[in-house]
């Protein structure tokens, strides 16, 4: 469903329990530790490096379609996999380098727990790189951390989202999902939530307001607090 945020459609919002949150991009801005780990694969392989912008714009359905995406055209499979392995093993050991929070999130984070929301994140990256990130950064706040694993589709398949609400016992009229990409959007939408999303991760604003219709922006995570009062 698609939130136009007239009066009405606040009074919806104030009776969220859960709100569940995109990890890069919305939480922590992770892109120059990928670019680094994208660009020492590609190097052992004697290919391109990619500027950081090119990897910005490759983020959003997990590590292994980014790297799909930054591998030269015509790469044989067995070629991508040695790729993909490698960004991984170098991405393990150095995923606190340069990624950081975005500034007012962590602080957001904790009054609404205090308020009382239960909290969540949702994220293509690999599950445990997910979870090592966000327990780094925000131990102790969320209820639950879910990356991708294999027995799951990556966003926006709503398979992720799923999950979460039965292992939380929410519904999807009381869960408000919080990204920053079209695909964010797209697994909100499939997974029958409500979507804020947030300017200031890997899409720009207008790029959100041409390729989103009435979508609900928000260009701090502090602006959350008033959505929800």
């Amino acid at each position: 469903m698609i939130v136009i945020f007239t009066s009405v459609s606040k009074m919806v919002l104030m009776e969220k329990k859960l709100i569940i949150f995109d990890l890069d991009g919305t939480l922590i801005d992770t892109v120059k530790d990928l670019n680094k780990a994208t660009n020492f694969a590609l190097k052992k392989h004697h290919y391109p490096t990619l500027s950081v912008e090119r990897t910005t714009n490759d983020i959003g359905n997990g590590v292994a379609k980014l790297i799909e995406r930054s591998v030269p055209v015509g790469t044989s499979k067995e070629e991508y996999l040695e790729i993909l392995n490698e960004f991984k093993e170098y991405y393990c050991e150095h995923y606190f380098e340069s990624s950081l929070p975005y500034e007012g999130v962590k602080d957001t984070l904790v009054e609404l727990k205090k308020r009382g929301y239960k909290l969540a994140v949702v994220s293509n990256k690999f599950n445990e790189g997910a979870n090592r990130l966000v327990t780094k950064y925000f131990p102790d706040i969320f209820e639950h951390i879910q990356g991708l694993e294999d027995r799951f589709s990556p966003k926006p398949s709503s398979d992720m989202v799923n999950f979460v609400l039965a292992k939380l016992g929410n519904n999807a009229t009381e869960t408000l999902y919080v990204g920053d990409t079209n695909i964010d959007y797209e697994t909100a939408k499939n997974s029958n939530v409500d979507i804020v999303l947030v300017s200031y991760g890997y899409r720009t604003k207008e790029y959100l307001q041409k390729n989103i219709k009435n979508p609900h922006i928000i260009d701090h995570m502090w602006e959350l607090l008033d959505i929800l009062r």
